[in-house]
């Protein structure tokens, strides 16, 4: 089903690309500081959108790298909490008559 709507959005898209590029042929001067050309309306266009998706993935990568080396530290660190406390159950529990015994053999001395 995934693999069918991946198929269908793209297909949509290139019609959309295929239609933009025949409907769109005059030609503009795009002007950037200190920088100017002259191209068709539909290669602006296409370069501002994907210049424009580029610039936003890499504004959402940088906090998604962040998070996920968040997550490895804190996973490390759970890792190692849960190694504690497991060594800590399996530490003998002291009785009271032992304690006592271990007391009574320290006063002797």
């Amino acid at each position: 089903m995934r693999s069918w709507v991946s198929i269908g959005t793209a297909v949509l898209f290139a019609s959309l690309l295929v239609y933009t590029v025949i409907s769109n042929t005059d030609g503009v001067i795009v002007t950037l500081p200190m920088w100017q050309w002259r191209t068709k309306l539909w290669a602006a266009m296409i370069g501002s959108a994907i210049v424009g998706s580029v610039a936003t993935s890499l504004i959402v990568t940088w906090p998604l790298l962040r998070l996920k080396l968040q997550q490895r530290r804190h996973t490390r660190r759970i890792a190692e909490l849960e190694q504690e406390v497991h060594g800590l159950r399996t530490l003998p529990i002291a009785t009271d008559a032992n304690a006592n015994a271990g007391a009574r053999a320290q006063q002797k001395v």
